[in-house]
């Protein structure tokens, strides 16, 4: 192996041990139906995953909520700043300061109903925990208007290959009652950041190379020379897409006691929801990028997004 070779594996490392989260403290919570799908004639996989139930039957609605309102600070809070309270516990004893950095990463979501930014949390949840995708662009940070919100994708995670090739990965999320209208949305959405004109992806670009979301200084320098037009690292740059679409989805089965004939009615609704996706994909011409697509359906998204609003503290 090259003395190249060796720094990118190493580099590599570093990145991958940036993953935020124990996955054992919140993956009990979506039941996976079935492996990941790939679709045919794509590059695209499917998650498909339902809420698990608790013993009397009921959706862990709160729990997700719970678990989705506790990523806030890690989705928000740069990690520089986060080190500096850790920091500040270390000199003083003091929590003060992550007290202070947990009431800003609240304060950042909009004050509004309707808001897609529960959607943003579980997304970054998924990206971290179940793609161990280390967050590059603390997009929440740049607000400077709690009532107004972040333009452009829901994140922008990575994952540097031993082949010297950074994988940039643009997450959107979709809650909506109508599945038809979150499949929709969300490809329109994700697209001109995937497309070949790349406009969009290049404007995220500037935000990541300008706000990147990593501490180590060699690791930084090293990343920023994919962002850097004038070197050749800028070829070995390729994007790939995250989706979250969620829904609602009537009948909500019990996956730990789901019966024959509600089984074969989850099977076709399933493959339905991939033809969908599917078309989704050609119409909005992303057949050959990489996209993971998270499809879960809820009993109720508004209810999950007045949850996590509660347990943020936002009215």
């Amino acid at each position: 192996m090259s003395d190249t070779e060796v720094a990118e594996h190493l580099f590599a490392g570093i990145l991958g041990g940036l993953v935020r989260g124990d996955p054992n403290e919140f993956l009990h919570l979506l039941v996976a139906y079935d492996v990941p799908m790939p679709l045919e004639g794509t590059t695209a996989t499917v998650r498909t995953h339902f809420l698990a139930a608790d013993a009397n039957g009921n959706p862990a609605v709160e729990l997700l909520g719970t678990a989705m309102a506790r990523a806030a600070m890690d989705f928000c809070i740069p990690r520089s700043r986060i080190e500096q309270a850790l920091k500040h516990l270390r000199e003083t004893g003091s929590t003060s300061h992550f007290s202070r950095l947990e009431q800003q990463a609240r304060e950042l979501f909009v004050d509004g109903d309707g808001t897609g930014e529960g959607g943003e949390l579980l997304l970054f949840l998924l990206m971290e925990q179940v793609l161990e995708l280390p967050q590059l662009l603390a997009k929440m940070s740049l607000k400077t208007n709690s009532n107004v919100h972040v333009h452009g994708s829901d994140g922008v995670h990575a994952k540097l290959g031993d082949d010297g090739v950074l994988d940039l990965y643009w997450g959107e999320s979709k809650l909506y009652k109508s599945s038809s209208d979150a499949f929709t949305d969300c490809f329109e959405s994700i697209g001109p950041f995937l497309g070949a004109d790349g406009e969009a992806r290049r404007r995220d670009l500037l935000l990541v190379r300008d706000n990147l979301n990593i501490e180590q200084s060699d690791l930084a320098v090293h990343l920023l020379q994919y962002f850097d037009e004038t070197n050749p690292k800028a070829l070995q740059v390729r994007w790939n897409g995250v989706c979250l679409i969620g829904f609602d989805h009537s009948i909500y089965p019990d996956m730990k006691k789901i019966a024959d004939v509600q089984s074969a009615e989850i099977a076709k609704a399933v493959k339905r929801w991939h033809k969908a996706i599917l078309d989704r994909i050609k119409l909005n011409s992303l057949l050959k990028v990489n996209i993971d697509v998270f499809c879960i359906p809820f009993p109720d998204v508004d209810t999950l997004r007045k949850m996590v609003r509660k347990k943020l503290g936002v009215s």
